[in-house]
């Protein structure tokens, strides 16, 4: 009978001693939260750690965990620990959308794009995860998905010019021009970008709008003096209007940009500038 006794006593106290832990777990988890939410992400990140060493199985320190991680571009350590919290709760449209993400900046393309389908199973009103599937399919060249995924973000969040831009280069690689414009002026309407700038500028020359084009790359330069696609392009413009030494001037300073990083690309470069009579750079 006392051995019974001293089994059930020390039964009782293993008990206590777990829920110690879980208690415990959650202390270090809220704290966590406090330092993040104050930006101490290191700070957070210990006690994120401490509470998921108690309690193996907190999913919510687990997800946090892997923000953080995500957030010191630690981006390996932050997939181990989203993919342990997705385990956890595999109902967590949060947890496979930070997922998702995170797969996108390690390059697992497809694998991103699952976790981003699920996220969206799970909860089709993330505007974040909607566009973000939408631009992967678009890299992928499935524009038929890429451009459904773009229209629903846009629809849940119209005043977001990411996902209005990314719904104008859909339209623009599906050769739907007028859709394409209207995007892109939608975006502009909301940020002043060079990369908008660009891409409406891109539209404009294909529709043979070469006075609108002109504009709105040097619009785009303006913003962003490096932007070497902008320079290679306005340089066809000029030299297309017969603005020889317009398109010289924009093809050397292409040339000043790419030619360490494309030797191909600026062999042809100086080659355009030697046909109009110029002096390469």
């Amino acid at each position: 009978m006392q051995r019974v006794l001293v089994f059930a006593l020390a039964s009782s106290f293993l008990g206590l001693g777990a829920v110690a832990s879980a208690d415990e777990a959650d202390v270090h988890y809220r704290q966590g939260l406090s330092y993040k939410k104050d930006g101490k992400t290191d700070l957070a990140l210990s006690e994120m750690l401490e509470a998921i060493r108690l309690r193996p199985d907190y999913a919510a320190a687990e997800f946090s965990a892997g923000v953080l991680f995500k957030q010191r571009n630690e981006l390996q350590q932050a997939a181990d620990h989203l993919e342990r919290a997705v385990k956890l709760e595999p109902k967590s449209s949060d947890s496979h959308a930070s997922l998702g993400y995170t797969y996108a900046r390690l390059g697992r393309v497809t694998d991103a794009m699952r976790e981003l389908e699920e996220a969206t199973t799970i909860n089709p009103n993330d505007a974040a995860s909607q566009q973000s599937l939408g631009a992967l399919y678009r890299q992928k060249k499935m524009y038929d998905k890429a451009i459904s995924h773009l229209e629903h973000a846009v629809l849940l969040d119209p005043k977001d010019p990411v996902s209005l831009s990314n719904l104008g280069v859909a339209y623009r690689q599906t050769n739907k021009m007028g859709e394409a414009e209207k995007y892109f002026k939608r975006a502009l309407e909301l940020k002043d970008q060079a990369e908008f700038h660009f891409n409406l500028a891109t539209v404009y020359r294909r529709e043979s709008k070469v006075a609108e084009s002109i504009a709105e790359y040097q619009k785009a330069i303006e913003q962003q003096p490096t932007l070497a696609d902008a320079h290679h392009d306005l340089g066809i413009l000029y030299a297309q209007e017969k603005r020889n030494e317009d398109a010289i001037r924009e093809w050397n300073l292409y040339l000043d940009l790419v030619a360490d990083k494309n030797p191909a690309e600026a062999d042809i470069a100086r080659k355009r500038v030697k046909d109009l009579g110029g002096k390469p750079h």
